[in-house]
């Protein structure tokens, strides 16, 4: 929107031409240094809230994998760094539907490990491990390659200065097709 503003002084006159914006900092992201956040649809949204603020990006990575030692398909999931720079990274040991946990009991083997990174783009030396927490999921499908899941956690940095990762929601996560291999 242009607005022409004509002031008239004695004798001459000033000529005043302005614009704005409907869009706000606060709205592209810009006034925390990220980059614009474009429309998002309704598929492949991931949100969750640090710490109480909430993020609301999509998924840049989700894929089954299944290394060489292990027969089991494991899944990978990170989350839109060139849409929002705060980004998770998480690994789940399965891709059935159910409950993931960071540690289920000190003699059994990590469920779901991942990490947080407050600037993704700019410092990935400040992260934070997920140290307890839940990842459910609650549909895979492997024909639609779709994911459905929601997540939560209690993440460290190695300061020892911890954040609540909590309301984690992946709707309609676009899934790679077929499984990586790693020898």
């Amino acid at each position: 929107m242009k607005t022409l503003l004509l002031i008239l002084f004695p004798g001459t006159f000033a000529l005043f031409i302005s614009s704005c914006s409907n869009t706000n900092a606060r709205e592209t992201g810009a006034e925390q240094g990220a980059v614009p956040i474009k429309e998002i649809t309704n598929d492949n949204v991931i949100s969750y809230k640090v710490n109480g603020e909430q993020v609301r990006t999509s998924g840049w990575n989700i894929s089954r994998f299944q290394l060489a030692n292990n027969s089991k398909e494991s899944l990978n999931l990170t989350t839109n760094m060139h849409e929002e720079k705060r980004t998770i990274t998480i690994n789940i040991k399965g891709t059935e539907p159910g409950e993931y946990l960071v540690k289920p009991d000190s003699k059994s083997e990590h469920k779901f490990y991942g990490s947080y990174f407050p600037d993704y783009i700019n410092d990935l030396s400040n992260s934070y491990t997920f140290e307890t927490g839940s990842f459910i999921i609650t549909e895979i499908d492997t024909i639609k390659n779709i994911l459905n899941a929601g997540f939560w956690g209690t993440a460290k940095n190695i300061k020892g200065e911890t954040i609540d990762i909590s309301d984690g929601k992946i709707v309609n996560g676009r899934v790679s097709s077929g499984v990586t291999k790693y020898e």
